[in-house]
């Protein structure tokens, strides 16, 4: 049974603070609802397509929906997952609209709805473009892609806040994102070993059959043969020889 647990990182925390003291308090009511509608979203569609539900934590630039499931999951339900957020948030801001007439509500929902789809990894936007680079590339690749990608949108958005001194809350957000990211570069290893030992542990039935050159090019949702043996056997020398 699922049962929705609410996260708050200290950088929120912080956050917070400095909307307090610059008197947006009202404003950030309006935000943070925009905000957790969109993360109910993902979690509500998680839940219907069977994913495990871990927690919704919120972070300065936004929420981030954490599902216990494997790293071999299905690439279009996660697709469906990530754009039930956008969907959700547009549903919650013609309610919002419709009861209240402050024109700032729509400048705040445009804003979260585009910054949330700029290609950045730990953003919506990121994790779909990381997605559809994987119906194409191998996981490492698609990885690599979206890192660069990722790194190439946090430096223009730091340079734009450099000569726009006004933007002083999305150059802590973009700066906040770049660690994320750095992160996620120091943590490929864990989840590309947990994408392996999933394929060793479990009998995955995917369509697509690939001929890899090592074990660093798999796929996504696809078999391998690798140096004249199938997937199975060559993981299991592969773990062998490396325990």
């Amino acid at each position: 049974m699922n049962i929705l647990k609410i996260k708050f990182d200290n950088t929120f925390y912080l956050f917070l603070l400095l909307i307090l003291l610059t008197g947006n308090f009202k404003e950030f009511t309006f935000i943070f609802i925009l905000l957790f509608f969109h993360e109910l979203g993902h979690a509500i569609m998680g839940i219907l397509l069977k994913w495990d539900l871990v927690n919704i934590t919120f972070y300065p630039y936004g929420g981030v929906c954490l599902f216990k499931t494997l790293e071999n999951r299905s690439i279009n339900k996660e697709i469906i997952i990530l754009i039930s957020g956008p969907i959700v948030q547009i549903i919650t801001y013609c309610i919002l609209n419709n009861i209240f007439s402050y024109d700032y509500i729509r400048n705040y929902h445009l804003s979260i709805l585009i910054f949330n789809l700029l290609p950045i990894l730990s953003l919506d936007g990121g994790k779909l473009l990381n997605l559809f680079l994987n119906k194409i590339f191998n996981y490492l690749t698609s990885f690599y892609i979206s890192i660069f990608i990722s790194f190439i949108t946090i430096i223009l958005l730091i340079l734009f806040c450099l000569f726009n001194y006004h933007n002083f809350n999305l150059f802590l957000i973009s700066i906040f994102l770049l660690f994320k990211i750095i992160k996620s570069i120091k943590d490929l290893k864990y989840y590309y070993h947990k994408f392996l030992v999933e394929r060793y542990l479990y009998n995955f039935k995917f369509n697509k059959i690939k001929v890899s050159k090592d074990i660093y090019s798999f796929y996504k949702e696809c078999n391998h043969y690798i140096e004249f043996c199938d997937e199975k056997e060559y993981l299991n020398k592969y773990f062998r020889k490396n325990n």
